[in-house]
């Protein structure tokens, strides 16, 4: 966990030297808007590109509804 977030577990989806590391397929390349991973205490998860982001979106839900 990077941060504790009104309630929300915030991390790193995953790890950027794997990132580096993967060839340009397109079976390996990541989503870059998955980057960051929220996780309230619920259960309920969201994702961002930044922990900018991901703080964003959980304070001002109503902008990012799907």
């Amino acid at each position: 966990m990077i941060e504790n977030y009104k309630g929300w577990d915030i991390t790193l989806n995953w790890d950027n030297k794997y990132y580096l590391k993967s060839d340009t397929s397109k079976s390996n390349l990541f989503n870059l808007k998955k980057k960051w991973m929220g996780v309230h205490c619920n259960g309920e998860k969201i994702y961002g590109s930044s922990l900018k982001e991901i703080r964003h979106i959980i304070d001002y839900p109503t902008l990012h509804a799907k």
